[in-house]
């Protein structure tokens, strides 16, 4: 683009200067006796500075040329000849000469002064924009893609790959454009260990490519591969080589936030076996330590046991292997979590049935004399997961009865507002405290007494972010904690049309 604009101005001076000598002329011809050769000579400076000013400094040398000529052959006596006359006209001729020379040397200094800082301007106004567009905080996916499209638009170039190292190879990561065929890549990617610069690796013209390193910190990062008009110019072979270091940069801050982000991931799955392995530890051991305790003691032939012994010795056992089963349901469900495999299979079914379930799912040991439902659950239908919701209104109801005093009642609330059904599970127990409420769903969450928060609440929240609807805690009017979570609501009528 550069190199059709440099030899069109050339071109189009010289049209104008002989163009406005012309006129020039024929204007002066017609007075030529009444005006001075001094007058002569100074508007015939005029085409020629035009000329220069359009097309540089060679073009003032074809303006003086023609310049002289015409006023040596028009103005200056004897006319319609070159013989110049008196000793005083070859002085008029010279300082003419003398004269357009250092002007026009001093117009084209000017114009290419001009040109050298608009072209600076403009190169530093696409090094902005191109920089500009790295800026934010992008992905790596995003960011290659960013790079070959702006290189493609801003140079105009056929095709624009960027290769990056993969299992010591360079693969295509992004490109824009035409895509480059399997000769092309053969000739762009070095052989093991040669350093890739910014050279020519083969065509010409519209198929000329072209190889350039990318790296950071004196170390490699990539590779862009161009292919097209290469840039003949230093100054856009020095933008592109400076946008390249900034790509580069960026990459190279991509890839660390990316490296980053898998170790912090890393190290949090780390937290969570090492968190699963202390609570199956610390959860185990209770429930197995009381059942052998029972077993061992109903398995003494040598020892009278009191029937009501027995009796609560089968309790406990029963009481504590509920207990496990519970706890190794939590485990695989945290399993499904972790693998992301966690799907809610949505159907429309009725509010009782899942708290019948979450019920049914504490186990025949648990007190469940002790549960109370309030508002009216039967006729009242939501969209849900029947199994993961049983599961929920288990863990709840769990933790509810484990953290009330004995005999007192734990509740559950329905009630409808805005398309919504909301469930409540009260307790009586010592609450939530406030500096803890934001993180009681969280996995092995400690609250301020030492006490763990457990599985149950966790898994909780995990099922119903699956329906993407809410869980939250706040104070029950009973004194203890309440824990409230919602649901799609169906109408009667809605069902059947569902069915």
């Amino acid at each position: 683009m550069h190199s059709n604009y440099n030899r069109q101005q050339p071109l189009k001076g010289t049209l104008l200067t002989v163009i406005s000598l012309t006129v020039v002329s024929l204007a002066m011809f017609f007075i030529r006796s009444h005006i001075s050769f001094a007058t002569t000579a100074l508007v015939l400076v005029i085409p020629v500075i035009l000329g220069v000013a359009v097309g540089g400094f060679e073009v003032g040398i074809v303006g003086i040329i023609l310049g002289f000529l015409i006023y040596d052959y028009v103005f200056i006596p004897p006319y319609y000849t070159l013989t110049v006359g008196a000793n005083q006209n070859w002085i008029a001729l010279g300082v003419y000469v003398i004269v357009v020379l250092i002007v026009s040397r001093v117009v084209s200094n000017l114009k290419n002064a001009r040109s050298y800082a608009l072209e600076r301007e403009h190169h530093a106004r696409q090094l902005f924009e191109l920089s500009k567009s790295l800026m934010g905080e992008k992905k790596l996916p995003q960011l290659l893609e960013t790079i070959v499209s702006s290189v493609q638009s801003t140079f105009n170039f056929d095709s624009v790959v960027l290769l990056l190292e993969t299992d010591g190879k360079l693969e295509i990561a992004s490109h824009a454009g035409k895509p480059l065929n399997d000769a092309d890549l053969q000739l762009l990617i070095p052989d093991y260990g040669e350093p890739a610069t910014l050279r020519k690796v083969g065509g010409s013209g519209q198929n000329a490519i072209i190889s350039l390193a990318l790296t950071a910190g004196g170390k490699p990062v990539g590779l862009l591969a161009i292919l097209g008009n290469i840039p003949d110019v230093d100054s856009d072979t020095q933008l592109l080589a400076t946008f390249a270091n900034n790509a580069a940069l960026a990459i190279e801050q991509a890839q660390l936030k990316e490296q980053v982000l898998k170790t912090e991931l890393l190290e949090e799955k780390d937290r969570w076996r090492r968190a699963i392995l202390g609570s199956v530890s610390h959860d185990l051991r209770t429930p197995l330590a009381s059942i052998k305790a029972a077993a061992s003691t109903l398995h003494q032939t040598d020892v009278f046991i009191a029937d009501t012994l027995k009796d609560e010795l089968f309790e406990t056992i029963l009481t504590q292997t509920d207990r496990l089963t519970r706890l190794v349901v939590n485990l695989l469900d945290i399993t499904r979590i972790e693998a992301g495999v966690l799907r809610p299979n949505l159907a429309v079914v009725e509010i009782s049935e899942l708290l019948e379930e979450g019920i049914r799912a504490l186990g025949g040991s648990a007190p469940v004399e002790k549960i109370r439902i309030e508002g009216c659950a039967k006729e009242r239908f939501v969209i849900a997961d029947h199994i993961l919701i049983a599961q929920v209104i288990a863990n709840l109801l769990d933790n509810a009865l484990r953290y009330s005093p004995n005999r007192e009642l734990v509740s559950i609330e329905i009630r409808e507002s805005d398309s919504k059904l909301f469930v409540s599970v009260n307790d009586s127990g010592p609450g939530v405290p406030k500096e803890v409420k934001e993180q009681i769903f969280e996995m092995f969450q400690q609250d301020s007494s030492g006490g763990r928060a457990g599985l149950g609440l966790a898994i909780a929240k995990a099922f119903i972010d699956a329906h993407q609807a809410k869980i939250e805690v706040d104070d029950s009017q009973y004194g203890g904690a309440r824990f409230t979570f919602s649901l799609p609501a169906v109408k009667v009528d809605d069902t059947r049309l569902l069915q």
